[in-house]
């Protein structure tokens, strides 16, 4: 899958083919061979094995001269079943008897699942450092970015409403930028979720994070001007109008085969227009709620028909309570309540943690027959999130020990790793009580490096 030389006469030259660009969907393939830079070793196309269903895919006049690129390459490695583990593919962990995956079987099935598997080969190295103590203070700006550091933080509304340009003030867009586009003179952010596109996400970080066992809230206005499901050939369903919360970092890393119902540690309204599926018939306007797991499990309630008619603004509020734990949404026009939709949340469901508030539009090609054009806006967006669980917190001289306000009600547990893979409490869980907690890792034993992080829960 490497491109010709120029001097090739059936190279790209001659038939319009850039072989910097995946013939798939069009983005760079990071193609060694198609680079101007220095040779650095083999391509990474030469260490894995193309699908075949893949490759037959590919347009005539692509084949042999541009190479796909590895999200496509994932996410058809991703399509197909895992490989049966051998006997030499798995170990049990000492102590726990838990089963670990080999990296020789991670790399045999082809792709990364994203659960920050042990020996996972397609991840790059834990970062290194010179001593504990040097990287547990680098450790600190990662639990301040976490909201578990000092100085502490009270319960925050966070409101957005547009009137300024969101760009320098903390809004990223990845993706198709130009799915998003700020009117200047109504103040609100026009949204095309056109989802012939890669995975596009419109996004702010929250006031902190927040997870599972908390409390917390989302609240946006919603006007759709038009809205067509099912609008491409062979694509007869309609894909989802998208706003939610999730975990950003990992939304961009991995490519989420959302339209197949695949996601991790996302929590999100969605509004489906009128779509066909093929073998089950027409399927009316369709209101829910989703949310995803860390480990990928998904609930989901399905109200229909619900119409979102265009022209009408909708203000859509969104609640996660923790005891008992469900996720409620209520639709509101002109005052009065249209819809309600509510998940019960197991307790067998996991936890995630989600850091940004996002405007989504998902692509079509991780479904099986969806598709969907919709244009509007979104405006007066409000989140609430809870009381930090951890107050000032403070790395102490040893390097080992840290010190901490731990409110009451919460637990703490100080937790130490190697390579910020894996994780070992080395204290706790001890209980909070509105003043100072000291967590200490009385380990004997010496570390080239040693990271720690302070773990909260109810």
């Amino acid at each position: 899958m490497t491109a010709p030389p120029p001097s090739d006469p059936h190279g790209p030259a001659s038939c319009g083919m850039d072989p910097a660009k995946c013939p798939l969907c069009g983005r760079a393939n990071a193609c060694q061979q198609a680079s101007c830079d220095a040779y650095k070793g083999l391509c990474w196309c030469e260490r894995v094995t193309f699908p075949e269903e893949l490759l037959h895919r590919l347009p005539e006049e692509a084949r042999g001269r541009a190479c796909v690129c590895r999200s496509c390459m994932m996410e058809a490695l991703q399509a197909r079943p895992d490989p049966r583990p051998n006997p030499d593919d798995v170990y049990w962990e000492p102590g726990t008897g838990r089963m670990v995956l080999t990296g020789k079987y991670l790399l045999r099935r082809g792709y990364c699942c994203g659960n920050g598997c042990r020996h996972c080969p397609w991840t790059p190295a834990a970062a290194t450092g010179p001593s504990a103590t040097t990287a547990a203070l680098l450790l600190m700006g990662l639990l301040w970015f976490l909201g578990l550091g000092s100085p502490p933080l009270q319960a925050a509304t966070w409101r957005e409403d547009f009137t300024q340009d969101p760009n320098p003030r903390g809004w990223t867009c990845s993706g198709e930028t130009n799915r998003f586009a700020w009117n200047a003179s109504e103040g609100r952010m026009e949204v095309t979720w056109d989802t012939a596109c890669p995975h596009s996400f419109f996004a702010h970080p929250l006031p902190q994070p927040v997870s599972e066992t908390q409390e917390f809230s989302l609240a946006f206005d919603l006007q759709l001007t038009h809205a067509e499901g099912g609008l491409r050939m062979g694509r007869p369903g309609a894909m989802q109008v998208a706003v939610g919360l999730l975990n950003l970092p990992r939304a961009r890393a991995n490519r989420y085969l959302r339209g197949a119902g695949k996601a991790f540690e996302v929590l999100e309204f969605n509004w489906f227009p009128e779509g066909f599926i093929p073998g089950y018939g027409t399927v009316e306007p369709t209101l829910s709620t989703i949310t995803y797991d860390t480990q990928g499990k998904v609930l989901a309630d399905f109200a229909f028909p619900v119409t979102l008619e265009a022209g009408q603004t909708h203000r859509v509020r969104i609640r996660h309570e923790a005891n008992p734990r469900q996720v409620v949404t209520e639709v509101e026009v002109a005052g009065r309540i249209m819809a309600t939709n509510r998940i019960a949340i197991p307790t067998g469901f996991g936890g995630f943690q989600l850091d940004a508030v996002a405007l989504i539009v998902w692509d079509e090609r991780t479904s099986f027959s969806d598709s969907l054009r919709a244009a509007g806006w979104v405006d007066n967006i409000e989140v609430v999130v809870p009381d930090a669980p951890v107050g000032t917190l403070t790395l102490l001289l040893s390097g080992r020990e840290v010190e901490l306000l731990g409110l009451s009600g919460w637990s703490y547990r100080l937790e130490a790793s190697l390579d910020l893979r894996d994780w070992e409490t080395v204290d706790g869980p001890r209980p909070g009580n509105g003043g100072p907690l000291r967590l200490i890792d009385s380990r004997k034993a010496q570390f080239p490096q040693q990271f720690y992080r302070v773990r909260a829960g109810r």
